[in-house]
């Protein structure tokens, strides 16, 4: 359940998501576009937008694991209201990466989904999970300042590169 009360669903991502993830990023402002994937995203043509999705939707699960969040929305129905996902990088290190559709923002999914997929990372057998951040970027340094894991920042330039270490047992939130 979100914060304002509406329902909030996960389930694992599928090869058949692609046009779920497109509709994602479609509600996306050109910030929240920018501070996922750090460049401007303003003039992608749809095609590579769609290539993108099917790549992400249709990856091995030797090589990725994803959640993705749904909500039923006034006027709208059934939406795609966030994903997280990890990259395997090696046997024991993934990649992390998230993104919230911009009305649904601080309502609570991007904790739930970031606390998911850490939990999902550690079960499967990653000891670190890695990110880059925007040092600006404050919902998520909030997020990651509340996760229940030790965190090291290495700060360069605008942006942060974060190592969680998931080695240890979480402590309740």
């Amino acid at each position: 359940m979100a914060k304002d009360g509406v329902a909030v669903w996960v389930r694992l991502l599928r090869q058949k998501d692609a046009p779920h993830l497109v509709d994602l990023f479609e509600h996306m402002s050109s910030e929240s576009r920018y501070r996922r994937f750090h460049q401007p995203t303003d003039n992608v043509p749809p095609q590579q937008v769609w290539a993108e999705a099917n790549k992400i939707a249709t990856a091995v699960p030797d090589e990725q694991l994803g959640l993705i969040a749904f909500s039923v929305l006034p006027g709208e129905g059934e939406v795609t209201v966030g994903v997280a996902r990890i990259v395997w990088l090696s046997d024991s290190i993934a990649e992390v990466a998230m993104s919230v559709r911009d009305d649904r923002q601080g309502q609570g999914i991007g904790k739930r989904l970031l606390t998911m997929i850490l939990e999902l990372a550690q079960i499967t057998g990653a000891e670190k999970v890695i990110g880059m951040v925007q040092n600006d970027n404050t919902p998520m340094w909030y997020l990651f300042d509340n996760l229940p894991y030790p965190i090291e920042r290495m700060i360069d330039g605008t942006e942060s590169e974060i190592i969680i270490d998931l080695s240890h047992t979480p402590a309740e939130w």
